[in-house]
């Protein structure tokens, strides 16, 4: 993987240095222990780890989709403007609560509820992270692996009923479904998902 990750947003640079020493080193830690073939990618929260497992999934054949929401459009076009952007990433920008009506559209932390897919990777490190880490069950597999960053946050860990702990870095949490919640929601998924829209 590369070492100069980094982008310039608003005449700043946003770079490792910004962060912890072991940040980037840990990072990679999780992508290679617990995504070394993963084949579709999603984050909440666009950064420095959206160029990390951009950098990490080129290296892997067959990649179909790296998904990365965030709430900020002109934040999340600055992580790219200095590098190439591969093929497989796919960048949302949306509105935190959506629109206040019956509207059709999905929101942030919901909008991957309506591609009608599970993903192998899950990383929550954006706004609404609650919310993200239920909608993150549902997009669950039995190997998928959720990770999130700054998890020690105690409005947080309502989340471990959802998820059990593989691993608690520094810096980030390492988690897999509960085998127990996956069973008790799969009978009413596919309900939901027929309230999605197509």
């Amino acid at each position: 993987m590369p070492v100069d990750f980094g982008f310039t947003f608003r005449g700043e640079r946003v770079s490792p240095d910004k962060f912890r020493p072991e940040y980037t080193s840990e990072f990679q830690h999780v992508l290679r222990t617990y995504a070394p073939s993963a084949t579709t990618f999603l984050e909440w929260g666009s950064g420095l780890t959206t160029q990390m497992i951009a950098a990490h999934a080129e290296q892997i054949p067959g990649v179909e989709l790296f998904m990365t929401i965030d709430a900020k459009a002109d934040y999340q076009r600055a992580i790219f403007a200095e590098r190439n952007r591969p093929q497989f990433l796919r960048e949302v920008a949306l509105d935190l609560t959506g629109p206040q009506s019956l509207a059709l559209e999905l929101p942030y932390s919901t909008y991957p509820l309506g591609l009608n897919r599970k993903f192998d990777f899950i990383f929550i490190d954006g706004r609404r992270r609650v919310e993200c880490a239920f909608v993150a069950m549902l997009l669950c597999h039995q190997q998928s692996i959720v990770a999130m960053h700054d998890y020690r946050r105690i409005r947080y860990q309502p989340i471990l009923a959802l998820f059990e702990i593989i691993e608690d870095g520094r810096e980030f949490r390492v988690m897999r479904p509960r085998s127990s919640v996956a069973s008790a929601i799969a009978p009413n998924l596919s309900d939901v998902q027929s309230r999605m829209i197509k």
